[in-house]
């Protein structure tokens, strides 16, 4: 029994993102139950991606929390989007998030945090409370905490959105919608972030939704995948942005990211979400084997956009160590992605459509994408595409 208990034990530090520390030894970035937090984050460390609803129990924002995502009034024709979210706490979740972010902010890169603070949380509780508290489970030790996020990180300008054409307006204490020509609600459309300096690549007229040749038919971000239009992988169904655009500089590209939620590739997902957050391993020196392997499948799994555009291929040496032909395995696909990592900007003004697809007949598709795109450096654009099948 011990020995099942110890090899659970390394099994979770290995793999679960979200256990807990015991000790209140460290500052303070986790939320109290009952508390509101707003745009609340924890310290910039530099080697992992920015650190969402501290002291939620789970990983970052986890899907155990309830979501809502509602607009502000900021001027009489643009709204704020405000990403709610209410998440179960428990004190060990708010201890290990502190000694996370303390940990992250104070030792050295090469120090393993994860595994230091994940420990500390089995040898204080049991296993099975472990478990459930890393994917957001319970139990908790009081009323749940509320997150609101209007900005991606810390220092990330806030998206601005707009009412569609032939929409308008409507504010009541503050909160915004779009009330259509035909008295329903219409989604709000992403206009541009505010706070980005004067210097930066700018765009107007966004339009986003099913393409029809070289343009977006009409404005939606509900994309009905129907595998009616023909890709180089296969059946499709082929979408995307249209905007026009100004101050951009020609010699470097727009950069994209198509994020992909609900549904997809679980594995990939998964392999993914670690490549993002992990720091770079291997230094290239050849000394450690493993640790270069794991570089190299991190810069191509950070190479793609999506899970299904990972492309990896292994091909076996003989005794000789040299390569066998007609032995290699995996994906050797190397045509355009469904989304574009970058895409050429043709002059320094005018307008551009960004081509994106979804491919028919892959197991559990994705049922959403967030596209964000930037230029130099700075953020552009983005929208959140619901896919139905």
């Amino acid at each position: 029994m011990a020995g099942i208990q110890n090899h659970l034990k390394q099994l979770l530090i290995l793999v679960c993102g979200a256990f807990l520390f015991s000790a209140p030894l460290f500052a303070q970035w986790a939320a109290e139950p009952g508390e509101k937090v707003r745009n609340g984050f924890g310290p910039e460390s530099g080697v992992q991606s920015v650190s969402t609803c501290r002291g939620a129990c789970g990983l970052g924002c986890p899907s155990s929390c309830k979501e809502r995502v509602t607009y502000e009034c900021d001027d009489s024709e643009r709204m704020v989007r405000v990403n709610s979210y209410v998440c179960g706490t428990h004190q060990a979740c708010r201890d290990h998030d502190n000694c996370l972010d303390q940990c992250r902010q104070d030792r050295e890169k090469a120090f393993d945090c994860d595994a230091y603070c994940h420990t500390e949380v089995l040898e204080s509780f049991s296993i099975e409370n472990a478990i459930s508290w890393s994917t957001g489970g319970g139990p908790y030790d009081g009323p749940p905490i509320f997150f609101e996020y209007t900005r991606e990180s810390p220092n990330a300008p806030e998206p601005a959105f707009r009412c569609p054409d032939g929409a308008k307006m409507q504010c009541s204490r503050g909160k915004g919608s779009c009330l259509a020509a035909g008295g329903g609600l219409a989604d709000p459309v992403f206009d541009s972030y505010v706070g980005v300096g004067a210097g930066a690549m700018r765009i107007s007229n966004f339009r986003s939704g099913h393409l029809c040749g070289d343009s977006v038919c009409q404005q939606t971000t509900l994309i009905r995948v129907t595998g009616q239009d023909q890709c180089v992988r296969g059946d499709c169904t082929k979408y995307g942005v249209e905007f026009e655009y100004e101050n951009a500089n020609p010699a470097m590209p727009l950069e994209c990211t198509g994020e992909v939620t609900g549904g997809g590739d679980f594995i990939g997902n998964m392999l993914k979400k670690g490549a993002d957050m992990m720091p770079q391993q291997g230094d290239g020196s050849g000394e450690d084997g493993a640790a270069e392997l794991m570089g190299m499948l991190q810069q191509i799994l950070q190479s793609a956009d999506t899970p299904e555009d990972v492309q990896i291929t292994m091909t076996p040496n003989d005794e000789h160590g040299n390569p066998i032909p007609g032995q290699t395995v995996g994906n050797t696909y190397e045509g355009p992605a469904s989304v574009p990592r970058t895409v050429d900007i043709p002059a320094a003004s005018g307008s551009m459509v960004v081509p994106m697809y979804q491919l028919m007949g892959i197991n559990n598709p994705p049922q959403a994408r967030q596209i964000r795109c930037s230029h130099n450096g700075v953020p552009v654009l983005e929208v959140a595409f619901q896919l139905q099948y």
